[in-house]
Formats: C-alpha cells, sequence, structure tokens
C-alpha cells in the first residue's frame, strides 16, 4: 500500500505590528544622528513627541562654491516634515527664504524632490533630499530677475554684486546707486548743521534699495565694474499704434480748432506788461513812461 503524504500547510509567521512600528521608530533617530554629524550645526532639528508627532528637519541650502560664499548666488531653506510611519511614508516638503530663484525654478525644485522623495520610499531619504537640493542650486548658480535699478535682466558674462542680504544689481549700476546715495547723505548732514538739527541715527549709509538695509561695499571696485549689456532695440510702432496716433491727431485738431487746446507760451505772454520812456518827454525829474500792450 502506497501512502501519498498530504502536502502540509505553509506555515506563514507575521511580523507583530509593534515589531514593525518599533523598527520605523529607530530608523529616523538613526538616520538624525547621521545627518547631524554631517552638517553640524547647519541642521536644526525640532523633535516631536517621541515618534508620535512629526519631527521637522531645516538646513539652508547653498551651491558646492568650495566654501566660495561670493560665489554663491542663490539659496533657499529646506523644510522636511517628517511623520510618524517614515520611511514608509514620504516626508512633507517645503522650500522657505528662497534668493535669487523665480517661482517657476522654486516650483520645479519642489517637483523634483518630490519625485527624488517618491523612489525612495520604504528607505532612508533624507540625506539624498538635502544633497539633491544642493545640486539643484550648483546648476542653477546665477541670479533670476532683474536689477531693480536698471530694470534689466542678468546677461552671461556681465558683472553684478550679491549683497549680504541676498539682493543682486548689476555693479555698474550699484556703483552709481551707491555714489548717488552718498552725495544725498552728505547733503541732508549739511542742512542739518545749518538748522542745528539733532545728527542723524549712528550708522546710517546706504541702503539696499530692496529691503533697506545697509549695504557694505567697496566703492571703487565697483565703479571698475563695465556697464551691462542692455539690448538696444528702437521702437517700432505697429499697425494698432499707428493708427491710435492717428484717431488722436484728428482729436486735437479738432479740439484746436474750438478753443479746448491752451497754447502755455501764448498765455504766459497774454497779460504781459511793458514800460517804456516816452519819447520826446521834457522837463525834470524821472521820464514819463506809459504801458505797452502787446
Amino acid at each position: 500500500m502506497i501512502i501519498r503524504a498530504s502536502p502540509r500547510p505553509e506555515l506563514r509567521i507575521q511580523e507583530p505590528t509593534w515589531l514593525s512600528s518599533g523598527l520605523t521608530a529607530q530608523a529616523l533617530p538613526s538616520e538624525v544622528e547621521v545627518l547631524e554629524s554631517i552638517y553640524l550645526d547647519e541642521l536644526q532639528v525640532s523633535r516631536g513627541n517621541g515618534r508620535s508627532a512629526p519631527w521637522e528637519i531645516c538646513i539652508t541650502l547653498h551651491p558646492a562654491t568650495a566654501e566660495d560664499q561670493d560665489s554663491q548666488y542663490v539659496c533657499f531653506t529646506l523644510v522636511l516634515s517628517v511623520p510618524p510611519q517614515y520611511p514608509n511614508e514620504v516626508p512633507k516638503i517645503s522650500i522657505r527664504n528662497p534668493r535669487g530663484l523665480s517661482d517657476e525654478q522654486i516650483q520645479k525644485i519642489s517637483q523634483t524632490l518630490g519625485q527624488v522623495a517618491g523612489a525612495g520610499l520604504g528607505t532612508a531619504v533624507l540625506y539624498e533630499l538635502i544633497e539633491k537640493g544642493k545640486e539643484i542650486l550648483t546648476d542653477n548658480n546665477i541670479p533670476h530677475g532683474q536689477c531693480v535699478i536698471c530694470l534689466y535682466g542678468f546677461q552671461e558674462r556681465e558683472a553684478f554684486t550679491k549683497t549680504q542680504c541676498y539682493h543682486y544689481f548689476h555693479s555698474h549700476c550699484l556703483a552709481r546707486y551707491a555714489q548717488h546715495m552718498e552725495e544725498e547723505i552728505h547733503v541732508q548732514q549739511e542742512e542739518r548743521e545749518q538748522h542745528l538739527a539733532p545728527p542723524a541715527k549712528q550708522g546710517v549709509g546706504v541702503q539696499c534699495p530692496v529691503c533697506r538695509e545697509t549695504l557694505i561695499y567697496d566703492l571703487s571696485a565697483l565703479r571698475a565694474a563695465p556697464p551691462p549689456q542692455h539690448p538696444v532695440e528702437p521702437y517700432r510702432p505697429d499697425a494698432k499704434a499707428l493708427q491710435t496716433r492717428e484717431e488722436l491727431q484728428i482729436i486735437y485738431q479738432r479740439q484746436q480748432q474750438k478753443g479746448g487746446i491752451i497754447d502755455p507760451e501764448a498765455e504766459r505772454n497774454r497779460y504781459f506788461i511793458t514800460l517804456q520812456a516816452v519819447r520826446g518827454s521834457s522837463g525834470p525829474g524821472i521820464a514819463g513812461s506809459s504801458p505797452v500792450l502787446p
């Protein structure tokens, strides 16, 4: 007799929920400890109530310029809100205090970091997010927008200056602005001295035209910078502008015929009176005079 043994039922051991959650709870503190050893004081960590509340990790990122801070033209603060279910749930990513970046660039950075977080679901991804943010800033290390002094954008190979408040100007434009403001401050000081007014507050100097923070600059170095290459685009009115000009010319002529246009020169001399000596006047004393109307 042959007895065929029935297949033994597969034995599956399911990991207890408390065990998996315990491993998850231990993953974040260990990862944060590594991050603190790498970024030192640059990293700020707000630890929640154990792991029952989200942790907030905050770091200000700059381009990789080999510690040359004068060559760092863009930056932003990366805030990672890490949920209790991390790494099985992606952290919430926020970008705060961006400098030198357009709204479009900020949105693109957020989308890229979100994709990195989604691709690393289930793994330690905080370090990768921070380094990805630095990489993006390094690739976009040129100020976006316009010089608020000349209202022109920044072109390649143009000399521009970054202030300590992370605002950007053409060096040539900033030199003209700083020199003008220095002259204004000097005139105001002389007026106070003449009127015996109390002196201005100590330390008042040339201020940033954007945020009014006192600027630190080298005027001689700014003056040596070449002027920006503004695009020369001669104005050429289109068909609509030409039509509008003809319509306004007709209205002007109509108002002029009806006396609705005032000639400032004619009005200025309308009641002008001159006094001239009368020819042939005799007698002692002052010669007579009579008004002559135009």
